[in-house]
């Protein structure tokens, strides 16, 4: 985990997640972090500005979209930052200005899976992930 302070924004942190032996037709999957659990309390009032994620192994067919949520529920702002990993992009990332995707201090905040029907490699593929965070200033 990173923390960078931010005059502007405040500080920023980075969340990582992962999913293990990715399958075909996942929706909305969450991902989980290195303890298991699959969402991170926010201990302050903030934003979502950055998602990233690799592939473990080449993706041959289909692909893997990864999606920042919250209370398990994905955003629906038309700025959502999705990485979507396929054979043309291994690793991938996005991100979206301060305060379009705001949470309280109490949110849980993670990172779900959807895959295609097609994707290839199934069952073998694990992918790290990524949640970037910034904490309002007081």
């Amino acid at each position: 985990m990173a923390n960078e302070f931010n005059p502007k924004h405040g500080a920023m942190v980075v969340f990582p997640f992962k999913v293990a032996d990715a399958t075909t037709g996942e929706s909305a999957t969450d991902l989980t972090n290195d303890g298991g659990a699959s969402l991170v309390v926010m201990p302050k009032a903030g934003s979502i500005v950055g998602i990233a994620g690799a592939a473990s192994a080449a993706i041959t067919a289909g692909t893997m979209t990864l999606t920042p949520h919250k209370d398990s529920v994905e955003f629906t702002d038309v700025s959502l930052p999705t990485a979507v990993l396929s054979s043309a992009a291994q690793e991938s990332y996005a991100a979206v200005r301060p305060r379009a995707l705001t949470f309280d201090a109490g949110d849980v905040v993670g990172i779900s899976v959807t895959t295609t029907t097609t994707l290839d490699p199934t069952n073998t593929l694990d992918v790290d992930a990524q949640l970037y965070v910034i904490f309002d200033n007081d």
